[in-house]
């Protein structure tokens, strides 16, 4: 019996991959990508540990091919792109494909498999989307979502839930919040940057760093290894009591917050509020919007992030130090 974990070797699924190793679970990486040295250096021992199979989640029929031979009794469906506003201009129909009919196909072959026990969605917060005026935002808030990712990650979670109540497959949906910490490169489904990432790339440099504000965005910036505990947790737990959990720390951190973090692993780190025009970084300087609420997870697994801000942000420096922002 083995779990298949489709884009394993992206930034979050590698955490999960490494985690279900190290129980001494077989994984299945179903990937475009192949393993890179930065991948096999980051699972180490448990390298062996997994059978890395390069394919297209919108090959249905590959990957359940691979699902049968294998002896797949799990699925950690993971594989999406992330994309921006270019990636979303140069090619919205791939970004449907692999988002939303990478969904289906691995459901579908969830439900042809003998003897099938689980299937994780790895969704968003951005299944919920902006502009919500309530206070904070929890499992049960409509979805305003408008960017492509955010429009196919919450309709391939209701998608999945619809199998779920169709065909009895024990079915649950994960919302990580804003995800940050080592391993966040550049891979097929991820051209993009977080916030953090751009503003470490000047500050890795040697350059100070000018921003326009020290305020918005604000994101319930999350721990990695935190993320993929609570997806393990999912994973291991069957039938669980909701379908839907938003993996999140709980509370908001402004720009400011962020680079103060900075600042103490980095006290040579240097920034300053500059004028918009002589900004090398823009921000939006936009007030902290509805709080994402944990308290599902809190609730029906005891699960809070294990990670403080401080050591989260010394682990990944420390990365982005020996590694360079990829």
């Amino acid at each position: 019996m083995a779990t298949l974990i489709t884009g394993a070797n992206g930034w979050v699924p590698s955490y999960i991959t490494r985690r279900l190793v190290q129980r001494g679970e077989r994984v299945i990486s179903y990937d475009l990508m192949p393993p890179d040295d930065m991948l096999r250096e980051f699972l180490n021992d448990g390298y062996s540990g997994v059978t890395f199979i390069q394919g297209d989640v919108t090959d249905q029929q590959q990957m359940l091919d691979v699902a049968r031979r294998t002896d797949v009794t799990r699925i950690i469906h993971a594989a999406a792109i992330t994309p921006r506003v270019d990636r979303e201009k140069e090619e919205p129909q791939r970004i449907v494909d692999v988002n939303l009919g990478g969904t289906i196909n691995a459901l579908e072959v969830a439900r042809q498999l003998e003897g099938f026990e689980r299937f994780v969605y790895v969704c968003s917060i951005a299944a919920i989307g902006g502009g919500h005026d309530t206070d904070e935002t929890t499992e049960e808030t409509p979805s305003r979502a408008t960017n492509l990712y955010g429009i196919t990650k919450h309709t391939s979670e209701r998608i999945a839930l619809r199998y779920k109540q169709l065909f009895g497959l024990d079915i649950v949906s994960m919302r990580p919040a804003s995800v940050y910490g080592p391993m966040e490169r550049v891979t097929p489904g991820y051209r993009g940057a977080t916030e953090l990432r751009e503003m470490l790339r000047i500050l890795h440099a040697g350059e100070e760093l000018r921003v326009n504000s020290l305020e918005g965005p604000y994101h319930a910036w999350t721990f990695v290894e935190d993320v993929a505990e609570a997806i393990e947790r999912a994973w291991a737990t069957p039938n669980l009591p909701n379908d839907i959990y938003t993996i999140t720390c709980g509370q908001q951190y402004s720009i400011g917050d962020m680079l103060a973090a900075f600042q103490r692993v980095w006290p040579e780190v240097s920034y300053r509020v500059v004028p918009e025009n002589e900004a090398n970084y823009l921000v939006s300087g936009d007030p902290p919007g509805p709080r994402p609420s944990n308290a599902r997870m809190q609730q029906d697994f005891g699960w809070v992030p294990s990670t403080s801000l401080n050591d989260g942000v010394s682990q990944y420096l420390e990365w982005i130090r020996a590694n360079g922002p990829q």
